[in-house]
């Protein structure tokens, strides 16, 4: 079933498969959806446990694909064990922030490829991390790839890139969402001239560059660069620093006037408070 016919070019959105799974997928979708743009099945990762009670927890875009009525697959694995007859009738996978690598046998289902949302000017970033690398980089100058996936990470042909200029960084599910959407409107305008005239163009291998994973111990702050507190501040969920044993995480801070301030800290096992009255506390 084709839809949304592009003006431009009249050519229709395929039948797709959506693979994803945190919210900046359900952002592009969201965003997808209020053009009538919506995948015919999702392809998501399994529930987990989370929190202290390690409560069995769905990812966010299984949450999505319930609210919205369609059906969804949480596959353990794609290589191991997997039926991919569910995926054979589809012309399409889109795919955001999926997480797993796909094989190429399935890659090779669609007629029209799968296309991957990068949100960076590949080959720069490529890897789990894009957003949060540039963020640390300070790289003003960042963007978005719409490329189209092979068997290794993030290396196959580019369909269309958008560069976009940071005036300041700000908190990752900030800029989250914001590339999020961003990626579906370029997702919108430039798949359907892909769909049409199906061109591509080869990555330039030789200057990739790659980011990693990040581990907890990447989250502290160093105190002694104010710049890379407030990088390290925006990259991060629980970003944090030591007051003697005390770790204290910062859950609320700015740059201004060229300095990092800290406005707002949850020292461990406490509640938040303003990072003046938890200083004072510790002087007296």
């Amino acid at each position: 079933m084709m839809q949304k016919i592009n003006s431009q070019t009249n050519q229709a959105i395929p039948n797709f498969v959506f693979f994803g799974g945190p919210e900046i997928s359900v952002d592009f979708l969201d965003e997808l959806t209020k053009e009538g743009i919506l995948p015919s099945l999702i392809v998501t990762t399994p529930d987990k446990p989370a929190g202290r009670k390690l409560v069995l927890t769905s990812p966010p875009l299984k949450l999505w694909a319930d609210e919205h009525d369609i059906p969804v697959i949480q596959p353990q694995s794609l290589k191991k064990d997997f039926d991919s007859t569910s995926l054979k009738n589809f012309d399409l996978f889109v795919v955001v922030a999926y997480g797993k690598i796909i094989p190429q046998s399935l890659l090779d289902i669609p007629q029209y490829g799968s296309i991957n949302l990068h949100p960076s000017l590949l080959p720069l970033y490529r890897g789990p991390s894009p957003i949060q690398s540039a963020m640390l980089a300070d790289d003003k100058e960042t963007g978005l790839s719409l490329m189209l996936l092979d068997a290794e990470m993030d290396h196959g042909p580019i369909i269309g890139q958008k560069t976009i200029v940071i005036d300041e960084w700000k908190k990752n599910r900030d800029m989250e969402y914001w590339f999020a959407t961003e990626g579906a409107q370029f997702f919108m305008e430039i798949v359907p001239l892909y769909l049409e005239h199906g061109i591509s163009s080869e990555q330039d291998h030789a200057k990739a560059t790659e980011c990693i994973k990040y581990e907890k111990s990447d989250m502290e702050i160093d105190p002694r660069n104010p710049r890379l507190s407030y990088l390290t501040y925006c990259a991060f969920d629980k970003p944090f620093f030591f007051m003697g044993d005390l770790r204290v995480i910062v859950s609320k801070a700015v740059w201004e006037k060229d300095d990092f301030k800290i406005q707002k800290v949850i020292p461990a096992g406490k509640k938040e408070q303003d990072w003046e009255v938890f200083k004072e506390s510790r002087q007296s």
